[in-house]
């Protein structure tokens, strides 16, 4: 969480046309993450998370709690003041929602983005509960989980790609909550898939989607820098993950 807001706070002070990033990464150990504005204490049980070495974290972004373990996480981060994700939340979800689903397509997964009209809401804390705007379904059934923030001039979205996702390890993380209706790859492709696969079909998808095969970097020294800072001061403190306030200290906002 501290890599993925150290990028989107670098792109807000970066240049103008600083091209979109796509960042790939998995969790271990596992962690359950809360949205930005999300209750802790009713959305989590912090015995069986201490009892199954199951971090917790706050993500910057908004939503409900998702599970991370058997996953690939994604996080775009580009100007939406400009360039090719430029335009409102709606728009840049549904270009997201886009280049992943020709990722997905590649595995074999035949999955759709749900359009506004198609959205659904239930109540409880799990973030595959309910399906927003152009979030990815399979056969009626969430099948990526995504949020996003912007921040002066420049946006983060991330999400949940779940290689398999355990029903009842994440009502157990929950507190007992149920967790929805929800789908993973292991199931709408008969068995788990290596999470080197997934992540080239989305590199792949993304290619497609955005015009041509993107640039392989690393973190320069400051975001480096930026993001060991945000992880010291913000996102190992429980001012932050469990009341959701900005702890004081040294802003890695510049």
């Amino acid at each position: 969480m501290a890599v993925d807001e150290a990028l989107l706070d670098g792109w807000a002070a970066g240049p103008a046309d600083a091209p979109p990033l796509l960042r790939l990464y998995g969790w271990s150990p596992a962690a359950l993450s809360l949205g930005r504005a999300q209750p802790a204490r009713a959305s989590h049980d912090a015995a069986v998370l201490r009892e199954r070495g199951v971090g917790l974290v706050r993500r910057p972004t908004g939503g409900l709690a998702v599970l991370h373990d058997r996953e690939v996480t994604y996080a775009v981060v580009a100007r939406s003041d400009r360039g090719r994700l430029a335009g409102g939340v709606v728009e840049t979800y549904r270009r997201i929602a886009g280049a992943i689903v020709a990722g997905l397509r590649e595995l074999g997964v035949d999955a759709t983005a749900v359009e506004p009209r198609q959205t659904e809401r239930t109540g409880g804390p799990s973030c595959f509960a309910a399906t927003s705007a152009w979030e990815l379904a399979a056969h009626g059934r969430k099948l990526v989980g995504s949020a996003q923030l912007r921040r002066r001039g420049a946006m983060l979205q991330h999400g949940s790609i779940p290689l398999r996702l355990d029903e009842r390890e994440l009502g157990a993380a929950l507190g007992g909550a149920a967790p929805g209706r929800f789908t993973d790859l292991a199931a709408e492709l008969g068995g788990e898939p290596r999470p080197a696969a997934v992540r080239a079909a989305l590199v792949g998808g993304f290619a497609a989607a955005f015009g041509g095969p993107p640039r392989v970097t690393a973190l320069d020294a400051e975001l480096t820098l930026r993001a060991t800072g945000l992880r010291a001061w913000k996102y190992l403190s429980a001012v932050w993950t469990i009341d959701g306030t900005e702890p004081d200290g040294p802003s890695a906002r510049r």
